[in-house]
């Protein structure tokens, strides 16, 4: 009788050990790919706002106005501000030389 007390006792044990890893990595999983879906969606508004204002970069003389306005029209979030020299619109950041000349794109993310 008490051996079956035992196994019965190590059993349910082993059964709420299992059940609690099997939450725990369930939670994990959907947490990881919960990150994983806003990582991509950051990336795909960066990959399009670069493809809007590549165009506009490609050829001389485009304006800090044409290409803010291409970034704006590609981004999510058009809300703007500028820091360390960038101007961050949506998921890049975008550099201008002081006569407004397009210098450097990189991720807002950096």
């Amino acid at each position: 009788m008490a051996t079956s007390k035992v196994t019965i006792l190590v059993l349910a044990v082993t059964l709420v050990a299992s059940n609690a890893w099997w939450l725990f990595h369930a939670l994990n999983t959907g947490i990881t790919l919960t990150h994983q879906d806003v990582s991509l969606q950051d990336n795909k508004e960066a990959l399009a706002q670069a493809l809007a204002i590549l165009p506009l970069v490609a050829r001389p003389g485009a304006s800090r106005t044409q290409v803010l306005g291409a970034a704006t029209s590609a981004a999510n979030y058009p809300d703007s501000f500028e820091k360390d020299g960038y101007v961050y619109v949506g998921r890049l950041g975008l550099k201008f030389t002081e006569g407004g000349q397009f210098v450097e794109a990189v991720p807002a993310w950096q």
